[in-house]
């Protein structure tokens, strides 16, 4: 197959192949996760895969790799059992290696680091929830 010559369309097509994998699976959260890794989990040559992800995405596969554990970090905020999680915590669940790769992941991605980020979630977090829990009586 020669995917230069599909239409966006149909390299749509493939990405959302690709997202829903990493999504379903989870695949992202791995520690030591691979280009050739995902190629065998979506059946996609290693050379097409790469093309697609950096043609589509605008990210090479490490940084998309990363932007989705970032989405996961904040997506993980709202619930409940994260509350009193660590950044170094949270980093490792995400499927960072270190608090370092994902502080210089998230300053790329979000602007401000992880830290930073939750601080200023859990500001907002308190001032939406502390209303709901007191007058929560069941």
């Amino acid at each position: 197959m020669n995917f230069k010559k599909l239409t966006p369309e149909e390299k749509q097509v493939y990405l959302v192949n690709v997202e829903s994998t990493l999504a379903s699976k989870k695949l992202f959260l791995k520690c030591n996760f691979s280009l050739p890794d995902l190629a065998v989990e979506t059946g996609l040559q290693l050379h097409t895969l790469s093309y697609l992800i950096n043609s589509e995405t605008n990210h090479n596969f490490k940084n998309y790799i990363n932007f989705m554990r970032i989405e996961y970090f904040k997506e993980k905020l709202n619930d409940f059992e994260w509350k009193d999680f660590t950044v170094e915590k949270m980093t490792v669940a995400c499927g960072f290696k270190c608090r370092a790769t994902c502080h210089r992941a998230f300053i790329k991605h979000v602007g401000v680091p992880p830290s930073e980020y939750l601080k200023l979630y859990r500001v907002e977090y308190d001032h939406r929830i502390v209303p709901k829990m007191r007058y929560n009586f069941g």
